[in-house]
């Protein structure tokens, strides 16, 4: 147990070492990390006072009990590096310069932990490395007053130059190798190569946003070559790797806003080294912290959509999570069940022809028809309708505002101009929205003020009060509890229409909609708990492959997870009266993703004939050989979607469509008791197929 014990240790240790070299590039990927180590080593002053700042800084945080899953530890060894790396640029290794660069280390992390937690506390907002800007700084300060420490690294060292590469090559390779203090070619290839091969949207966020600033720096100075030299330009590359891909989602507003801020921080750059070159020392990453955080806290203010949320380092996978969520879930725009049982016809729907307009443009008004006609008989009189005296049903779980239901029901052809909505009951529900029903039959009202309702329980019966000409439902969502308030735009959850399509976002006039029964079977089929563990027989052309093991586990924010015991993850859950995965967090050799692919989501009902579209990410299919740095540009651009039927309660059938080509067809078999019994994914003459243990 010991041994295991010092094993886990060393393991969290070297990542942690590893990760704080990949950090400087906000990247969080060991072999990047071992790279940017492996750089280091080209001046030993730089690796050995780097490193042993960085192990100084580690220690300490134990010592002073800050533990290892503290989030403030990333930004600490970073900082720490860095301030190693000043030290090591400018003194030669020996004892007091080790003891002087462990000694600023210290500093550093008093330094960081403070300001990290003050500008979260006041501005929600990261550090960055202002620390080290401040640490840096004060060793140039400092320096000058230490005659025993021995200088050495001003020296250049020339043989790590490339000679014959053009200025416009060799000013990137340099401003990126003074990111660790060594600005030289070789240097340069090697830290792009690391950015290059762990993400090419970094990569190109950080060529971009140099160039960008270099040629506006041509254009103020009036020299190309000079703009070249500026030292300072390596803040033009870390503006464009935060804003580019870190902060932001990519996309072309994003780059937009990247390159906006590059020439920002032009200003800054030289502003600063007006003021800082009176004291002998350099800016260093002064623009680019001032540049970004000011971004950051504007941008966040004002709910700009393509904040990067996610938590995930990499820009590729942020994006893939974005689009992921963008095209598959609607947690903004408020959702309310149909208000009514059986099939319904839209009579008007949102900017309807006669009364929808203005600030009741977001309404729907329901009839019930039969052979394209609503009523029966001659439909002279009110009773002859199909819609009136049919039962009302509150569409979500709330709380009863308003009732009225002393009008009088209209003759056909009369409307009451006095009281517009007639009969109506107003229900409040989560969070901070008002349903209203109106046109309600008189004296029908099943429910009174202040009653807590739940879906599907009888409200009133349909009528014909207020402003209508026949018998039909009106139904509008709004912020305020009046009556006659400003409508907004809403969606429906759970139906069909058209007896076969699932839940569009949008209903037309003329569509016939039906509520979905929920199936009790099918919510206990689909409901896991923690530990429940399922076994998989995996065939490939019906060779048997291997084996997939499905846990339950949870997140510690209690999202519930499959894992397959090799750090992959499928997150499932229940989203408006159906089951779906959430997202897959894994790599594409994994089978667990086949559970994805063949039944993204699943309406909770016993209805059958239902067709159903589901968005699929590229991380759960198969990755184009498009470079993801292009879809940026559009995120539209080789959109993968899936088609799926329910012909009974325990198939269904899919298949997955790109450009009109089908890349597989799926069908997935539920077990009557819980989850799945057989999984199949036919890609060409390729079949593949769980069967459950």
């Amino acid at each position: 147990m010991r041994t295991e014990q010092i094993k886990e240790s060393v393991r969290i240790f070297s990542e942690e070492v590893t990760y704080a070299y990949s950090n400087l590039f906000f990247i969080r990927n060991r072999f990047v990390g071992l790279l940017l180590f492996a750089a280091t080593l080209f001046n030993k002053n730089i690796a050995v006072l780097g490193l042993f700042s960085l192990l100084t800084a580690l220690i300490f945080t134990r010592f002073i009990g800050i533990k290892n899953d503290d989030p403030v530890n990333r930004l600490i060894s970073y900082n720490s590096l860095l301030t190693g790396f000043a030290a090591g640029f400018l003194f030669k290794i020996t004892a007091l310069s080790v003891l002087f660069a462990c000694g600023m280390s210290i500093f550093t992390v008093l330094l960081t932990y403070t300001l990290s937690s003050a500008l979260y506390l006041y501005f929600r907002l990261p550090v960055l490395n202002i620390p080290f800007t401040i640490s840096a700084m004060i060793i140039y300060l400092a320096s000058g007053k230490y005659s025993n420490l021995i200088v050495d690294s001003f020296y250049k060292q020339e043989y790590f130059n490339i000679e014959g590469i053009p200025a416009f090559i060799q000013g990137l390779l340099r401003a990126a190798g003074i990111l660790i203090f060594m600005p030289y070619d070789i240097i340069g290839i090697i830290l792009l190569t690391a950015v290059l091969i762990y993400s090419r949207i970094t990569f190109f966020t950080a060529v971009l946003s140099y160039y960008a600033g270099i040629y506006f720096l041509a254009l103020l100075k009036g020299s190309v070559p000079l703009a070249f030299l500026e030292v300072s330009s390596f803040n033009f590359i870390l503006v464009g790797m935060s804003l580019g891909g870190m902060f932001l989602i990519p996309s072309k507003r994003t780059y937009l806003l990247t390159l906006s801020a590059v020439l920002t921080s032009v200003f800054v750059i030289d502003a600063a080294s007006a003021f800082w070159v009176s004291f002998g020392i350099p800016v260093f990453t002064l623009p680019f912290n001032l540049t970004v955080l000011l971004y950051i806290y504007v941008l966040g203010s004002v709910k700009y959509v393509m904040m990067n949320n996610t938590n995930l380092e990499q820009p590729e996978r942020s994006l893939d999570d974005h689009l992921n969520y963008k095209n598959r879930f609607d947690w903004t725009t408020p959702a309310i069940n149909l208000p009514f049982f059986g099939k319904w016809t839209v009579y008007q729907s949102f900017d309807g022809d006669w009364t929808h307009k203005g600030l009741w443009r977001y309404a729907y008004d329901f009839v019930i028809k039969e052979n394209g006609k609503t009523f029966k008989n001659e439909g002279k009189d009110k009773q002859d309708y199909l819609c009136y005296g049919k039962p009302v049903v509150s569409p979500v779980d709330g709380t009863v505002i308003e009732v009225y239901d002393e009008a009088e029901d209209n003759e056909i052809g009369e409307v009451d101009k006095i009281n517009n909505w007639g009969n109506y009951i107003i229900i409040y529900f989560y969070p901070g929205y008002y349903v209203e029903l109106s046109h309600l039959k008189k004296d029908s009202a099943k429910v009174k003020k202040n009653d807590q309702v739940s879906k599907g329980q009888l409200l009133a019966e349909c009528g014909n009060s207020g402003y209508s000409p026949e018998p039909h439902l009106h139904v509008q969502v709004q912020y305020s509890h009046l009556i006659g308030s400003a409508g907004m735009e809403f969606v429906f959850n759970s139906f069909k229409v058209n007896d076969l399509n699932l839940d569009p976002r949008y209903l037309k006039k003329g569509d016939e909609v039906t509520a979905l029964a929920p199936s009790k079977t099918l919510t206990r089929i689909m409901q896991f708990i923690l530990d429940d563990e399922f076994k998989f027989s995996v065939f490939e052309d019906d060779i048997r492959t291997g084996e997939l093991i499905c846990e339950v586990k949870m997140e510690t924010d209690g999202t519930y997870y499959f894992s397959d015991g090799k750090n992959n993850r499928l997150y499932f859950g229940n989203d408006k009266d159906r089951f779906v995965f959430f997202k897959y967090d894994g790599d594409q050799r994994s089978p667990l993703r086949y559970l994805f692919i063949s039944l993204p989501s699943l309406p909770l009902s016993d209805d059958e004939l239902i067709e159903w579209n589901e968005y699929i990410p590229e991380n759960v299919w198969k990755r184009s050989f498009i470079p993801t740095v292009i879809k940026s540009f559009n995120h539209k651009f080789n959109k993968m979607c899936g088609f799926y039927t329910k012909k009974d309660r325990s198939i269904i059938s899919g298949k997955i469509v790109l450009k009109g080509k089908v890349l597989c067809e799926t069908t997935a078999e539920l077990c009557d008791k819980k989850g799945f019994r057989k999984i199949t994914i036919r890609e060409g003459n390729k079949l593949i197929r769980l069967e459950k243990i």
